[in-house]
């Protein structure tokens, strides 16, 4: 159950051990200040919390309880401290104890900013040595951290106030969070700058504050914020399309029945040739596109010996009679285009499929994009996968990241010059841990239990009406059936009504 307290003029939401919704009127000033525990895949383990105890008066609060946490090998427990003093100061004081050995990418404090009234607002950032860098929350999403070697920081949003962070325990910098559809920028420790992942040995002690307040130094006048761009408005529905079944059967009749209902655009299929049966995968993914009679849309993952490879997928294609609506091209070891693959088959596909569509992206977060551009001319459009949990994963937050969908088109847009924007797929979950075991782990994908609920539909009519507005292409969304689909045997789940 949420708690809303106040510091002073500051409306606070507390919930779950952690503070959101730091906002002054209807302005929302901070998004969230948490902790996480993340391994060295940058899995977050999972945190239970005991002796919680909650002091509130009219104009201050003050809570403490313990936590730990003993999930993905790590063994850690501590204390926090929150304190809201009626002038509108919020401190945080964190601390946490390693009970075993494992390895970390990051333990401690983290801060959300939210992107409406932050984006393209000045600030002010002071390292710990009390250099001072002038600075702004950037417009379109920034590939890499816009502020490094944090220990105080001022900014300005666009109600107009000034508000101050101060950090201590550890050096602190902010990274653009909509790389990963979140909706917000956060400022974390400790700088990627640093080798990680960290080894941990028990005993270790860890301690970090924060303190939130309005500050009373203006930010330089010379600092002027950018104007935001909008996303253009489209005059047609994007192409809805489904991904093939990873991790079962193929079709039967009577899910390809009332699946054709939906008139889909196109069946993803995953080409990855360093899976011994992706002939066979091809084959199942074929025949379920002749069922549902759509196109295919192929991702295909080229390993060492690509040139072989398209030939060994285009003979094979050639004694199918199937339609290929768009290809996309990935290098397997990265899930990324490179200038050199599209350099070397574009030119050939051109002649020999020349009704296909031809992509590059990444099949990674859209980070992969913004952090790894191309030749963009050499394409018909760009691609990106979306999924809302990177890191975290409770409802509110898988709401609240939708509108970081609509950031990566405006800024793949951006990116690209233009070209159109395929969000394929888009699941509720990722579909894999690692780059290297990507092929396999996907086959085996877990399902979201929220993908067969009525949440899931109201999460899936939103992202869809959002890259709508935002004037996307074509979306992918799940696959055709079983857990991870829009439904199993002849149960249909909710989310498929959406589409």
């Amino acid at each position: 159950m949420p708690y809303y307290l106040h510091a002073g003029p500051i409306r606070v939401r507390y919930e779950n051990g952690f503070l959101r919704y730091l906002s002054l009127g209807d302005t929302e000033i901070i998004r969230m200040v948490y902790f996480a525990i993340r391994d060295h895949n940058w899995l977050t383990a999972a945190l239970t919390f005991a002796n919680e105890v909650i002091e509130q008066t009219d104009h201050s609060f003050h809570i403490q309880y313990d936590w730990q946490t003993d999930d993905l090998g790590i063994q850690m427990m501590g204390q926090v401290s929150i304190q809201g003093d009626a002038d509108g100061t919020i401190t945080v004081d964190w601390s946490g104890k390693a009970l075993n050995s494992f390895r970390k990418n990051r333990v401690g404090l983290c801060v959300l900013h939210p992107i409406e009234g932050v984006s393209g607002q000045p600030a002010v950032l002071i390292a710990p040595d009390g250099e001072r860098t002038n600075g702004r929350f950037p417009t379109y999403i920034s590939p890499h951290q816009p502020f490094l070697n944090i220990q105080s920081m001022r900014w300005k949003p666009a109600s107009g106030d000034t508000w101050q962070l101060d950090f201590s325990g550890d050096v602190f910098e902010t990274e653009d969070q909509r790389n990963w559809t979140d909706a917000s920028f956060k400022t974390y420790s400790t700088p990627l700058s640093r080798p990680f992942p960290v080894t941990v040995q028990p005993g270790d002690a860890f301690q970090h504050r924060i303190v939130f307040s309005q500050s009373k130094q203006e930010i330089p006048a010379e600092s002027v914020p950018a104007e935001k761009p909008m996303a253009d408005n489209p005059t047609t529905k994007p192409r809805i399309g489904v991904g093939q079944r990873t991790d079962g059967p193929p079709l039967t009749d009577t899910e390809a029945t009332l699946l054709k209902e939906l008139n889909l655009s196109h069946l993803r299929a995953d080409v990855f040739f360093s899976l011994s049966d992706w002939q066979t995968r091809l084959s199942d993914a074929i025949a379920d596109a002749k069922k549902l009679t759509v196109p295919l849309e192929l991702a295909v993952f080229f390993g060492n010996d690509s040139a072989g490879e398209l030939r060994q997928l285009q003979q094979f294609l050639q004694a199918e009679t199937i339609v290929v609506q768009s290809i996309i091209l990935y290098n397997a070891a990265t899930l990324t285009t490179s200038n050199e693959l599209l350099q070397e088959f574009v030119p050939d596909l051109r002649a020999s499929w020349p009704g296909v569509l031809i992509g590059g992206g990444t099949d990674d977060n859209f980070a992969e994009l913004n952090r790894n551009p191309f030749d963009f001319s050499l394409v018909d459009f760009v691609a990106y996968s979306v999924n809302p949990q990177v890191h975290a994963f409770d409802d509110l937050t898988l709401l609240e990241n939708i509108s970081g969908q609509v950031e990566t088109v405006i800024s793949a847009r951006h990116l690209s010059g233009g070209k159109p924007v395929h969000i394929s797929p888009v699941t509720l979950r990722s579909r894999f841990t690692t780059r290297a075991g990507a092929a396999t782990e996907r086959l085996n994908q877990p399902a979201d239990p929220r993908q067969t609920t009525d949440f899931g539909a109201d999460w899936t009519r939103r992202s869809l009406q959002a890259l709508t507005n935002a004037g996307v292409a074509s979306v992918t969304y799940y696959q055709s059936h079983g857990p991870n689909g829009l439904m199993n045997g002849d149960v249909i789940y909710p989310l498929a009504s959406v589409l």
